[in-house]
């Protein structure tokens, strides 16, 4: 998963950094009680729209992002940036989408990969 993208969000004139981390899904679940890579592929199946997500796990993986840069982020601090950013939020959930090759193919088998007999050279 795209774990690496950092995006600066600005809020009463001060400039906060965030990213969707190891340690923002750690404080992820640290606030919920819930798993946090778990989250994440629910995000990719479809998130908040299919109503797999709610709006606490996603201000619980944001306040997580922004705590990673600023010790002293609140709870109460992060739902402000989240509010007067919304833009940057679905830019950021995008970010912690898997991209292309992150995940395996399903229809792949898994184990030893079948190479084709090839001829054996007369000596």
């Amino acid at each position: 998963m795209n774990l690496n993208g950092q995006m600066t969000l600005t809020h009463k004139g001060r400039v906060h950094a965030l990213t969707v981390n190891f340690a923002a899904i750690c404080t992820y679940e640290a606030e919920t009680g819930k798993n946090g890579f778990t989250m994440l592929r629910l995000l990719a199946q479809g998130g908040v729209n299919a109503g797999l997500v709610s709006a606490r796990d996603i201000r619980a993986l944001f306040y997580g992002g922004l705590k990673a840069h600023d010790p002293e982020m609140t709870i109460a601090l992060a739902e402000e940036i989240i509010d007067t950013n919304p833009d940057m939020l679905l830019q950021a959930l995008g970010a912690a989408m898997p991209a292309e090759g992150d995940t395996p193919d399903p229809a792949a088998k898994p184990g030893k990969v079948k190479r084709p007999r090839g001829r054996r050279a007369k000596t």
